[in-house]
């Protein structure tokens, strides 16, 4: 029995971890034509980068919490920046409010043209189940993720094998594109690493189920790939095109791989929000508040959101990365410089007692 819950606790933290990273952008395709297939041959650098950069991150992670022995994002993001917490607090907000209202307004696109359902309709209904699951906790959360994810994962594989055709893949690399295939690969993992961050900390997952995290993403961005270099596409949301090369039914199937896309990244980054702003607490009220700002940040539309905020949201990830990891470099540069001060404090009084 005890066997058996830890290898469910496992699989759980995977696709918890899996929800925080993989979204609608995965779902439609369009992440992953912007940040690797528009390379060319040279897409298949960008997912190596991607790849490396995040076991390279997880591994800073896990050091860091070991060796400070930290349990929370909190506790993680005080200790690391100090009297600039509150700060960089109001920053990761922003960033996944403005995320969340691009899964709100998506949703509304989505229904809008595919089924002719407007007036907010979509967008509400995933805020009330969204303040719901939020109530919930993190156990929640972890539930809904272990239904979702697993099934948007195997809707994305079936579909990516289903419209793969070897004869039509021909990719060259060449100097200009692989460098800028690497620029894009790293600047797609920091976008998204920053959404997982808060996550990780509610995990245990060990370095070689996150290896395997890591793994999972970059086949499923092989496999895009390859479903790009065969098919023809004229959409901004392409696997979602190519699906109905299938059928008609799997057509509808993917539809709902994409709701779930956005619903699981919505519900992570309201989830980090709360967890910011309540430091692991329970309140009603400030749930409420959180998932009715993403609805109003959500009336700015889809377009506008994905066109300028967007950016604005990655600009912020990119820049709270690069000085997490100089303050980690800092605090850690600090930790090894204490701990030798204690172990020769401890080496000079065995000596007095010895003498």
């Amino acid at each position: 029995m005890e066997g058996g819950r830890k290898i469910w606790s496992t699989v759980v933290d995977y696709f918890l971890i899996l929800s925080a990273i993989i979204g609608v952008g995965f779902a439609s395709g369009k992440e992953i034509y912007v940040f690797f297939f528009a390379f060319d041959g040279a897409s298949i650098i960008g997912m190596l980068a991607f790849g490396l950069l995040y076991i390279y991150l997880f591994l800073i992670v896990d050091y860091v919490k070991k060796k400070l022995e930290l349990n929370s994002y909190t506790e993680f993001n005080a200790i690391i920046f100090g009297s600039l917490c509150k700060l960089t607090n109001v920053i990761m907000v922003i960033n996944f409010t403005i995320t969340s209202a691009g899964m709100l307004a998506g949703a509304d696109y989505l229904f809008q043209n595919f089924f002719g359902i407007g007036y907010r309709i979509p967008s509400i209904i995933l805020t009330i189940i969204t303040l719901f699951i939020l109530l919930g906790g993190i156990k929640k959360v972890k539930m809904i993720a272990n239904i979702l994810v697993p099934l948007m994962i195997a809707v994305i594989v079936i579909n990516s094998i289903g419209n793969i055709n070897p004869q039509n893949v021909n990719m060259q690399i060449n100097v200009q594109s692989g460098f800028m295939a690497l620029f894009y690969g790293i600047l797609f993992g920091v976008n998204n690493f920053v959404a997982a961050l808060p996550v990780l900390f509610e995990t245990r997952l060990k370095s070689k189920g996150k290896l395997f995290v890591v793994l999972s993403i970059c086949l499923i961005i092989f496999l895009n790939i390859l479903v790009f270099a065969s098919n023809q596409y004229s959409t901004d949301m392409p696997m979602f095109e190519v699906s109905s090369n299938i059928s008609v039914w799997f057509y509808c199937i993917y539809f709902a791989a994409l709701v779930c896309g956005l619903f699981s990244t919505l519900m992570i980054c309201s989830f980090n929000t709360q967890s910011i702003i309540l430091k692991g607490k329970k309140s009603i009220f400030v749930s409420v508040v959180i998932v009715l700002l993403n609805l109003i940040v959500s009336n700015l539309g889809y377009s506008f959101i994905v066109k300028y905020l967007y950016v604005v949201s990655g600009i912020i990830s990119g820049i709270y990365l690069i000085v997490l990891l100089l303050m980690i470099s800092i605090k850690l540069t600090k930790y090894k410089i204490n701990s030798k001060k204690i172990k020769m404090q401890n080496n000079d009084d065995e000596i007095k007692e010895n003498e």
